[in-house]
Order: structure tokens, then C-alpha cells, then sequence
């Protein structure tokens, strides 16, 4: 594997010459839920979260929140402010499970490539994540695999990753779903910033 966590100003301008020869196109079909708008000097891929899970979290939501609306009113009439405190944790639980299924079905991600400078972006409701990085701090893009198991079995998903000529690494697009998602993001948008693709230690098999 190519390590790129240290360069000398000759081996960067070596790597800069190699990358004017790096094709612009990729291989890998773009993904059914991707949205591309491109115009004159700005090139933009966006997709909306939502799916299934999303209908199941509002469902559960709604019933978890209205049966504490009435644990509330009965700690309210009863006078019982222990009993309240108690409901708060819970509370608090229907609130965050109601604000996930709200994202799903009002948030999309947008990563855009524009005056040199890639920017992701997550919205319109807030959720940590996004930022921009200039095309001269990104060394190379790649995918990483997450495995979480959990009790109703093991899941997959993917984040789109960035070495920067530091020799940082930052994660720019958590929680994809699919490999090809990643795939496509990584090799559309190296290709677009001219960055020669190397293979790097923990990334997703291509």
C-alpha cells in the first residue's frame, strides 16, 4: 500500500504532474437514488435519505410520544413530580427517535465540486457533518466498511473518506448505504479534481 501521510515538496509536485493525466470519467455506474446537477463551473451529486426505516421510526415516534403526552398529563393532574422526572429520560427518547424519522423524510446530502473546493452538505434540519476541503489539501479519496452487529443481525454501511496531504484522514459522507455508493462518489469525483487513484490501507475493496 501507498503510504501518503508524508510528502516532500518534490514528491508533491511529481504527484501533481501525475494528476493532469488522471481520467475524468468513471467506470462505475451512478447509483439510482443520485441526483447529478451540473452547470458551467460547479458540479453537484445530492440524494435524499429516506427509506423504509424512516416510516417505521415515525410510526413508533408518534406512539411512544403520545403515550408519554399522557404519562405527563397524568404526573401533571396527580401532582406527582417524581413521576414526571422519572418520564423525562423517556421523553427524551420520543424526541430523538421523532427528530431521526424527521430527517429521513425532509434531509438530503448534498457534495458538491466548485472553484476548486469540494463541499458536503446535510440539510435542511441540522445534523452534524459537512465542511469543505481545497482540492490542493486532498491527497486521495477512498471508502471505508463499517460492520455493526447488532440484535437483529449485522449491517454494512459505507463512508466516503479523504487522505489529506497532512496525513489526516476525515471522514466526509457517513452512512451509506451501499458499496456502490461510495465507489461511484470516490472515482466521479477524483476523476473530476484530477487526483490519481492509489490504494490505501483500509479502504473498501474496489
Amino acid at each position: 500500500m501507498l503510504d501518503l501521510r508524508s510528502r516532500d515538496p518534490v514528491a508533491d509536485e511529481a504527484l501533481d504532474r501525475l494528476t493532469k493525466a488522471a481520467p475524468a470519467a468513471t467506470s462505475v455506474p451512478m447509483p439510482e437514488k443520485f441526483v447529478v446537477d451540473e452547470r458551467p463551473g460547479r458540479f453537484e451529486v445530492r440524494w435524499r435519505w429516506f427509506g423504509f426505516s424512516h416510516v417505521f421510526l415515525g410510526f413508533f415516534s408518534l406512539v411512544w410520544n403520545g403515550f408519554m403526552v399522557m404519562w405527563f398529563g397524568t404526573a401533571l393532574i396527580e401532582k406527582e413530580p417524581m413521576m414526571a422526572l422519572f418520564g423525562s429520560l423517556h421523553a427524551l427518547a420520543g424526541l430523538t427517535v421523532g427528530y431521526l424519522a424527521l430527517t429521513g423524510f425532509t434531509n438530503s446530502t448534498r457534495v458538491s465540486l466548485e472553484n476548486g473546493q469540494l463541499t458536503v452538505k446535510h440539510g435542511p434540519l441540522p445534523w452534524p457533518g459537512g465542511g469543505s476541503w481545497r482540492r490542493d489539501e486532498l491527497a486521495q479519496l477512498y471508502g471505508e466498511e463499517d460492520v455493526r452487529r447488532g440484535r437483529n443481525g449485522v449491517s454494512i454501511v459505507y463512508t466516503l473518506a479523504a487522505m489529506l496531504r497532512d496525513g489526516r484522514r476525515v471522514k466526509l459522507v457517513k452512512g451509506l448505504a451501499e458499496k456502490a455508493q461510495v465507489l461511484w462518489l470516490e472515482r466521479t469525483f477524483e476523476g473530476r479534481m484530477q487526483i490519481v487513484d492509489v490504494p490505501v490501507t483500509g479502504e473498501v475493496r474496489k
